[in-house]
């Protein structure tokens, strides 16, 4: 005796209910792809990785980003630049964690600015822990890379005592036709920017904002290079008007520049090779944790 197969045809309500549990599987991995708020004027932590999302502060809120591992990523976008975190008439404090543009268009890390209709002006301070990304350019041709800080309207204000400032790459010819610009380190639209530490990868863009140097310091027409307060070896191109460039200079913090220093042919060193050492020791130690913090944005699927 021969068995046939039993075969069921999928009724309405089952249709129903798979595409139910797709859309449900799909809300539930692409994690926090609205928009994220804070506008309540009170003050708040961000302990969580919010990936694919915008985080905007209003109306004199304070936030505070202080965990090493927690990332923002904003969404990308073939039409629009999207920052990750906006900070509009509010505070924000940024403390550790990774902070990235939007990419395609090449969206801003965090952007500071201040209505003018408003009494309460926006403020922004980094410390050693944070890194903050400029999202990359690689969807539209007339597009360049995003700013990791951009500083909008007179009265905003940027401090930085720490952290890593990476600009977004501008797009390739292979994939637009044309090369486009890098972005910024720090962009300024009005406002002001203090740096008294930190490590800045791209060009400090000043269209009329005030930028603020303190440490062992000198601006040679085209660069700023020397070492800030932090230890930080600055050496960056600045582009906009020398009356608006300040340097705050301090002597306490110079150090001489590093040579090949021959080793001492018994065990013991001399300090000026164990300072030697150990600045080698730390720079490899800050490239080893930028690369992990390239990897896990990698994992998370940011970087293509």
């Amino acid at each position: 005796m021969t068995r046939s197969a039993k075969v069921t045809t999928p009724t309405n309500n089952n249709i129903i209910h798979l595409l139910l549990l797709l859309l449900l599987s799909h809300l539930l991995l692409s994690t926090n792809s609205l928009p994220l708020t804070f506008s309540d004027g009170n003050n708040h932590t961000i302990t969580q990785n919010y990936t694919n999302t915008n985080v905007f502060l209003l109306n004199g809120t304070t936030l505070l980003l202080a965990q090493h591992a927690t990332i923002i990523s904003a969404p990308p976008s073939s039409s629009d630049a999207e920052e990750a975190i906006r900070v509009e008439n509010s505070i924000f404090i940024g403390q550790g964690g990774i902070i990235v543009g939007g990419e395609g268009v090449g969206g801003t890390g965090v952007t500071v600015t201040t209505n003018k209709e408003s009494d309460q002006v926006s403020s922004a301070t980094f410390e050693g822990g944070i890194e903050v990304y400029g999202g990359s350019a690689g969807r539209e041709s007339t597009t360049r890379g995003g700013n990791a800080v951009q500083i909008l309207q007179v009265g905003s204000e940027v401090t930085f005592y720490g952290g890593k400032f990476v600009p977004g790459t501008g797009c390739t010819r292979d994939v637009c036709g044309v090369p486009t610009d890098d972005g910024n380190s720090i962009q300024l639209l009005y406002g002001k920017a203090i740096i008294k530490g930190g490590t800045f990868e791209g060009n400090i863009y000043s269209v009329s904002g005030v930028v603020e140097v303190h440490g062992c310091v000198e601006f040679d027409g085209e660069r700023i290079s020397g070492f800030l307060l932090d230890g930080s070896r600055m050496d960056v191109v600045y582009v906009g008007d020398v009356n608006d460039l300040d340097i705050v200079y301090d002597a306490s913090v110079c150090q001489e520049e590093l040579t090949d220093v021959e080793e001492p042919s018994d065990s013991s060193a001399t300090p000026s090779n164990a300072n030697a050492r150990f600045n080698a020791f730390a720079r490899i130690t800050r490239m080893s944790f930028s690369l992990r913090s390239l990897l896990l944005i990698s994992a998370l699927g940011m970087i293509p």
